[in-house]
């Protein structure tokens, strides 16, 4: 093991996801239980669930008769196993933590894996600037003519134009020709007089002429209720006998 690294448990499946916790010391206990180095507060965690030893080439795991289980890889875990970089260890079947090996802080960003540093040549060199292009500026083609306020369509001949809009009538000179004329109400009130009338006028001739009829055929005493009547009025009819 490298003096200026260390190493940390990170859960990557838990109560605190993304939770980091540094193994600062010879031997880390990990439970349930609230003495323990580090708390796991999940009901697959065991009060006194695994303990991490520091060794020569790293920290070696080791499950302390836990109820649901330590893996490792996912592989149950029955005695003592070393552990390295990239580990994912599990407690029961809802708590995942990975090992991982954080660089120390003393060591400089250029020892980083992929990271080279720049060299002072290309610090000072200055950056030019790209070079100039002049702006190209596509040539435009003329807007189509337009008829009275109306542009024909592209590919549309110009004699589809329409026709130029109806004028409006001279000064003085009241018509519409978009106007609904009203058609005048018919007097029918007049017409059903008239009718009235000349039905009246009608039975009245009706009945004189018949009055005159019967009486010059002397048929009074053939219409009894009418014989009746004229009896009781003291009206005399001399008919031939």
């Amino acid at each position: 093991m490298q003096g200026s690294d260390s190493f940390r448990l990170v859960v990557r499946r838990g109560p605190q996801p993304n939770q980091v916790y540094d193994l600062n010391k010879d031997i880390v206990t990990l439970g349930r239980d609230i003495t323990n180095d580090i708390v796991i507060n999940d009901p697959e965690c065991s009060r006194h669930h695994l303990r991490i030893t520091r060794g020569a080439g790293g920290f070696t795991l080791e499950d302390l008769g836990s109820t649901n289980g330590t893996f490792v890889n996912g592989q149950r875990l029955t005695g003592a196993r070393p552990l390295r970089p990239g580990d994912m260890v599990g407690l029961g079947e809802t708590v995942t933590l990975a090992y991982e090996m954080s660089a120390g802080a003393g060591a400089p960003a250029s020892d980083a894996p992929g990271m080279t540093a720049p060299s002072a040549a290309s610090q000072a060199r200055p950056m030019s600037p790209p070079p100039y292009a002049p702006p190209s500026y596509a040539p435009q083609s003329p807007p189509p003519p337009s008829y009275g306020g109306y542009s024909p369509a592209p590919g549309q001949p110009a004699y589809n134009a329409p026709q130029p809009a109806v004028q409006p009538p001279a000064a003085g000179y009241d018509y519409d020709p978009y106007a609904v004329r009203e058609e005048e109400p018919r007097n029918t009130t007049r017409l059903v007089l008239i009718g009235c009338g000349v039905a009246s006028l009608l039975c009245c001739c009706g009945t004189i002429g018949g009055a005159f009829l019967i009486d010059q055929l002397c048929l009074w005493d053939r219409i009894p209720l009418m014989w009746d009547v004229l009896r009781a009025l003291g009206y005399s009819v001399n008919c031939p006998v």
